[in-house]
């Protein structure tokens, strides 16, 4: 495997690996599970040190892009990761660095852009109009709840949500046919956490999910950190296309 290096470019020799190998993933040039020369041997055709190429490698494994495998060395990734796939299944470059792929669009960008009088409305924080807010009738329920607990009132509560909530919960979903104790119900922090704790249960790393297209941003960003692929199925005014669901399933095996 020989390709240019720029010795005096102010991008460093394993960058330019890095990118190389990178490109020729990405393209299909290297098929999944093709084996990478040995650290050593591209690292005497390429004229460079050993720790140059490695350093290269180290950066296309950080990247799920290519794998270890003990005593046989680096394999190009048989699943990519799903930044690295569209909806087609098709593998897309990626410029940015990871640490920034990984994080929510709302912790690079400011979440009230929108809020500019021009006339623009995002539905993206998913957030409702704090001007509706009851602040009158919170602010007696907060004072009304440390008159009673004191100090308690700040302390951890249980670690399945408070106990008076999750037994009228059950009771509606009683009242609905569906059967549930207290104990079968679980209170979490919001839909994120709720969909978290899913994720992490049913799932792992190159699994594939199904998702309505356009859907919640939020766990896009998630199955995206977990290593997920994620296919988007369209959608209409009745919601997910279903008589596009069977092709989708069959091509994806979710």
């Amino acid at each position: 495997m020989r390709f240019p290096l720029v010795h005096d470019s102010h991008d460093p020799l394993y960058r330019q690996i890095e990118r190389y190998l990178r490109d020729s993933i990405l393209s299909g040039e290297l098929e999944p599970d093709t084996r990478l020369p040995a650290g050593r041997r591209l690292a005497q055709e390429l004229g460079v040190s050993r720790i140059t190429v490695e350093n290269a490698y180290a950066e296309l494994q950080a990247d799920g892009l290519v794998i270890t495998r003990p005593g046989s060395g680096y394999y190009v990734n048989q699943i990519l990761p799903s930044m690295f796939v569209t909806a087609s299944g098709d593998a897309t470059t990626v410029n940015e660095p990871l640490w920034q792929r990984e994080l929510p669009e709302c912790a690079l960008f400011g979440g009230h852009e929108f809020e500019n009088g021009n006339g623009i409305i995002s539905f993206e924080a998913g957030s409702g109009d704090v001007s509706n807010f009851p602040v009158t009738e919170f602010r007696k329920i907060m004072q009304d709840v440390i008159r009673r607990d004191g100090t308690a009132a700040f302390e951890y509560g249980e670690y399945n949500g408070y106990a008076p909530l999750r037994s009228a919960i059950a009771h509606i979903l009683t009242s609905r046919g569906i059967k549930a104790r207290p104990e079968n119900v679980l209170i979490t922090s919001g839909s994120q956490q709720a969909i978290a704790l899913c994720t992490q249960l049913l799932l792992k790393p190159g699994d594939t999910v199904l998702t309505e297209n356009p859907t919640y941003s939020g766990a896009l960003y998630l199955f995206r950190a977990y290593g997920l692929r994620v296919v988007g199925v369209p959608v209409d005014s009745e919601g997910m296309q279903t008589e596009k669901l069977e092709s989708v399933l069959q091509q994806y095996h979710p």
